[in-house]
């Protein structure tokens, strides 16, 4: 039978399971920080415990989640997020030669920061 947690106990589980992990996040395998603190990650629908995770990976898990139930009916979240990690892992190397016609290269990024730098330094100029 599931023994229910009492939220005094939610420390001691959480630093017993992260030493269990090794110290790193269960979901990147990256250790924890100060910044990204470590939260006890548990399965919304039954309750039980899964992890320790840092509080941005949970946070994305809980995203992605509830993005796959409500716009993908006929298939569980978990494929969904499969299926995710498979499409953006082959698209690691680009499949097309075609780029998004919102894209900027980093040489355009910087030519368009400089454009408006030089406007901004031509109105102050005016201005004087």
């Amino acid at each position: 039978m599931p023994k229910r947690l009492k939220a005094n106990q939610v420390s001691d589980v959480t630093q017993k399971l992260l030493k269990m992990q090794g110290g790193k996040c269960a979901v990147c395998g990256h250790p924890m920080t100060q910044r990204d603190r470590p939260v006890l990650d548990h399965d919304h629908t039954t309750g039980f415990v899964r992890g320790v995770l840092h509080n941005s990976c949970n946070g994305a898990e809980g995203k992605v989640r509830v993005k796959a139930m409500r716009g993908h009916t006929g298939i569980s979240p978990e494929k969904y997020i499969v299926g995710l990690g498979k499409y953006l892992e082959k698209h690691q190397k680009p499949q097309t030669q075609l780029l998004h016609p919102s894209h900027l290269t980093a040489d355009e990024k910087r030519i368009k920061r400089n454009k408006r730098a030089v406007t901004l330094r031509k109105r102050r100029k005016a201005a004087k």
